[in-house]
């Protein structure tokens, strides 16, 4: 039976409301279409974020939520500038692999706490934000710059035309398509996020695949750490200082459902393209960053709308 077009459909509205956004900004301002902007807007600025977003998809998909993504960016930049600071011939991807395993080790600690301990994922990933980034001011409480430019190739380099960033955030991106979307494992984090229950009397290792998701969610935070350490040439407290919303805003204006086992890492993506552009042509407006954040709530409010409409009316023509 063919699949009827619906606009609430979180896979299609996504990309409606970014050709709109896309299409305003055009109108609103000529600088948006400089080819310098658009550039920076497209292949550059939606990476760092693009990563770590697809890392809390994952997580979200699984039925949990990642509260401490903007701590461990902090804190991982941090340690990257504080490295270089204290050893300065160690080498780029010595750090790099530093900062996945930091990424990882993160991960695996937020999974521990929710599956093991039994925490809602909600309270636990809080818990490790608050002691990251305690431990952050601990280690240092201002900017450490320092980074060298062998490790900026990544965030800095380009390949012909285009950007090694964006190459880099392709190739995530890719990777992570085929495992949610192509692989046994991707069914069984969908089936799990749906419901734990009938996924484990249907033989699916509930337990494993929630914590696998957290360590995969805290490798993509690592990840996304090293394009933004180097992207800043350093790191700092505050430098992921809302990244935990911003990427939770970015999920669900892609479609990912908060209540888990629904939606997709493509429409994520397409949310922190819409969340990119959002904020370009606010700083182009000069509009105060207060009403941003208004605004932005906003986006996230109509997003939501129209999801829970159209899952309302798919309820009603089921019953």
């Amino acid at each position: 039976m063919k699949k009827k077009f619906k606009l609430t459909d979180p896979g299609i509205f996504v990309w409606i409301l970014l050709a709109a956004i896309i299409i305003f900004s055009v109108l609103a301002n000529p600088v948006f279409i400089r080819p310098r902007n658009l550039k920076n807007v497209f292949l550059i600025q939606p990476v760092g974020m693009g990563i770590a977003s697809l890392g809390q998809a994952v997580v979200i998909i699984s039925g949990g939520i990642d509260m401490s993504i903007g701590a461990a960016v902090s804190f991982m930049t941090s340690i990257a500038g504080g490295l270089y600071r204290d050893f300065p011939e160690i080498g780029a991807l010595t750090v790099m692999l530093i900062l996945a395993g930091i990424g990882l080790l993160i991960g695996l600690v937020n999974g521990l706490l929710v599956v093991k301990l039994k925490i809602a994922p909600f309270m636990a990933t809080l818990a490790t934000m608050s002691v990251i980034q305690g431990g952050i001011f601990i280690y240092t409480k201002k900017t450490i710059g320092g980074i060298p430019k062998d490790f900026r190739v990544l965030s800095e380099g380009t390949l012909g035309p285009l950007p090694v960033c964006f190459l880099y955030l392709s190739v995530i991106f890719v990777l992570v398509m085929v495992i949610t979307n192509r692989s046994r494992y991707g069914r069984h984090l969908y089936a799990v996020g749906a419901n734990e229950w009938v996924a484990s009397i249907t033989g699916i290792a509930v337990d494993r695949v929630k914590l696998s998701a957290y360590l995969l969610g805290g490798l993509l935070t690592g990840l996304a750490s090293i394009f933004l350490a180097g992207r800043m040439g350093g790191g700092g407290p505050l430098v992921g200082k809302g990244y935990e919303l911003d990427t939770i805003t970015a999920v669900v204006i892609g479609g990912v459902s908060l209540a888990g086992g629904e939606g997709n890492v493509a429409g994520a993506v397409g949310g922190v393209l819409i969340l990119t552009i959002f904020s370009n042509l606010m700083n182009i407006l000069d509009v105060n960053p207060y009403i941003q954040m208004l605004l932005k709530g906003m986006i996230l409010i109509i997003a939501v709308f129209f999801y829970a409409a159209g899952s309302a009316k798919t309820r009603t023509a089921e019953a």
